[in-house]
């Protein structure tokens, strides 16, 4: 059975590669949904950002320690390579550190641009 919608160009998506142009209309949630995803997410933040600072200062210094150790064993030499990172934001790991020994190991390190 053909479909109507055959002969149309793919919709234009914000987020590539996005294959919601293929999903079928009917298996996409109605946007009523989204505001009830909106509320979820908000919550879900707020209730991580809480749990991330109700461990210790020591705690979250050795944890972005042992993340630090781990990445320099999957990513092998640095010296030549660019890494993006960013700079931590309530509780998040301080990969700060790590960052300054990327570039003291011939690394290049990227932050991004925060515009308001």
């Amino acid at each position: 059975m053909a479909d109507d919608h055959d002969d149309e160009a793919p919709a234009q998506y914000s987020s590539p590669p996005c294959f919601m142009h293929e999903l079928d209309p009917e298996f996409r949630a109605p946007l009523s949904d989204w505001t009830d995803v909106r509320r979820w997410r908000k919550a879900e933040r707020e209730r991580l950002i809480a749990a991330r600072l109700a461990v210790s200062a020591d705690a979250r210094t050795v944890m972005s320690q042992r993340i630090a150790e781990g990445l320099d064993a999957i990513i092998g030499e640095i010296a030549g390579r660019m890494v993006s990172l960013y700079w931590p934001f309530r509780g998040e790991p301080d990969l700060r550190p790590w960052m300054a020994s990327i570039n003291e190991r011939g690394g290049r390190t990227a932050l991004p641009i925060v515009v308001e």
